[in-house]
């Protein structure tokens, strides 16, 4: 049998065995659940609160609108506070400088944002103008006037947070599951069986790929997605379609490089019990880059986050948000996946020659540097 029908007839194995496994349907509520309380309890919390808008105001007429905005604004879950300055320029400098979530130019004629108005704050303020002028007639909205180009930073910023957790939690859990997978098949000496009629590396490929098909990360992500436009947290846009196939792209490369370590893992050992040890360190890298990826949130373009996608074990999850951000130009984005694939393919190879000669071993857990030197010997 040539090693690639041998590798996919034990992916094929994975994915029926897997699929009629209820932890697959289970892990996949879970993780749901997970993101959708992280999505809607913070909407549901703010939606109680009352925020605080700092207004900026020069000429009488735009105060005036003001303090009618500010009696009415809880209304519309905002508070506003008047900040007076001597014209119209210390207006749009107050706003674009961020002393002041908004202002009023002129005699109140239109609202200045420096990018984008709150809705909150938007509608307490049409309504602060319209009760002025309503003995008039009913007047027009009044026009928002934005000092810099609107951009959609804040729902990228959304869109790469989710991205970042939900590669966290799948790589973590692809990756312990890979290794209970071989420890179970350790433990009940299936792999003599199947190391019997083929080989240990054409073994470890069919399980790393077969496991990897089987995961439910698409439906996964509609699901985050679908959560995140119902909760207007996330615009349903271009950008959110790319960014799914970014976090796509990045976890098929990420789970590559990990699934190799954490069947090294599961090798080791041969009790269930004792995954979680060997595993543990792995577990604390991963937590460790989906920390590190709110410094890429913050400052996606600093240096921080920009070496960090160059480092293989942060990589997966650092470079989608710096990607999602808008903010890794093309050559980064090239020398990240080409450093990530050459690492992991080096990986594979030394991780095939530990795994083949630990995962026979069976008692007590195999120490990783007794294993790498059966494996050179």
């Amino acid at each position: 049998m040539r090693p690639r029908q041998a590798a996919a007839l034990v992916a094929r194995r994975e994915i029926v065995e897997r699929v009629r496994d209820r932890s697959l349907l289970i892990s996949t509520v879970v993780t749901l659940a997970i993101l959708a309380a992280i999505l809607v309890v913070p909407t549901l919390i703010g939606s109680g609160g009352t925020e605080t808008y700092k207004v900026a105001v020069a000429e009488p007429q735009a105060e005036q609108v003001a303090r009618a905005a500010q009696r009415n604004a809880k209304t519309f879950d905002a508070k506003i506070e008047i900040a007076r300055v001597a014209d119209e320029r210390a207006v749009r400098k107050a706003v674009d400088d961020e002393q002041a979530d908004a202002g009023l130019a002129g005699d109140a004629g239109a609202i200045i944002v420096r990018k984008k108005l709150d809705d909150n704050l938007g509608n307490a303020l049409q309504q602060g103008s319209r009760l002025l002028r309503l003995e008039a007639q009913p007047p027009p909205p009044l026009p928002v006037r934005a000092l810099q180009p609107t951009d959609n930073s804040d729902d990228l910023q959304s869109i790469a947070f989710v991205a970042a957790l939900l590669l966290y939690f799948q790589l973590i859990g692809y990756g312990f599951w890979l290794a209970s997978g071989i420890v179970e098949e350790k433990a009940s000496r299936i792999v003599e069986v199947l190391l019997a009629t083929i080989r240990a590396r054409e073994l470890l490929a069919g399980k790393i790929v077969g496991i990897g098909i089987v995961g439910q990360l698409v439906v996964i992500g509609a699901g985050a997605t679908a959560l995140g436009v119902a909760t207007d947290q996330v615009d349903l846009t271009g950008d959110t379609v790319r960014a799914v196939g970014v976090v796509l792209a990045w976890f098929v490369l990420g789970y590559a490089f990990y699934a190799c370590l954490f069947a090294v893992a599961g090798a080791l050992v041969s009790r269930q019990e004792d995954v979680q040890n060997t595993t543990t360190p792995l577990s604390i890298v991963l937590f460790g880059s989906f920390m590190l990826s709110f410094a890429a949130l913050d400052d996606p373009a600093g240096g921080l986050a920009t070496a960090l996608s160059f480092v293989p074990p942060t990589a997966p999850i650092i470079a989608p948000v710096r990607l999602i951000a808008g903010e890794m130009p093309v050559e980064q984005i090239i020398g990240a996946v080409v450093v990530l694939l050459a690492s992991t393919a080096a990986l594979v190879a030394v991780a095939a020659r530990i795994y083949s000669h630990a995962v026979l071993r069976t008692g007590t857990r195999v120490k990783l540097l007794e294993a790498w030197r059966a494996a050179h010997s």
